[in-house]
């Protein structure tokens, strides 16, 4: 027994849509990906800001000096610790 044509053109277009579905699924599943790619390598450069041994060592040895200075009687507002915390703290910021 044959089938209609019709019945055939019907059975093409439920495919293309399915296809066509499949296709949008797969595009949004890449850009879930892409994005969680994004968000994992941009927390990956906070991490490394945050966590890079020579400037928190350079951030200690800064602290200390103020602190030493502070200890010494010299206030915050003094052109001293004025002058030596922007010298070592500008370029670190």
């Amino acid at each position: 027994m044959k089938r209609p044509k019709g019945d055939g053109k019907a059975k093409s277009a439920h495919k293309r849509i399915r296809h066509v579905r499949s296709r949008d699924h797969v595009t949004e599943m890449l850009k879930l990906c892409l994005q969680k790619v994004c968000e994992l390598q941009a927390n990956l450069e906070r991490s490394d800001e945050v966590h890079d041994p020579e400037a928190a060592g350079y951030a200690a040895c800064a602290m200390e000096t103020i602190r030493f200075l502070s200890s010494q009687g010299l206030p915050p507002d003094h052109p001293i610790v004025k002058g030596l915390t922007e010298k070592l703290l500008q370029d670190r910021e």
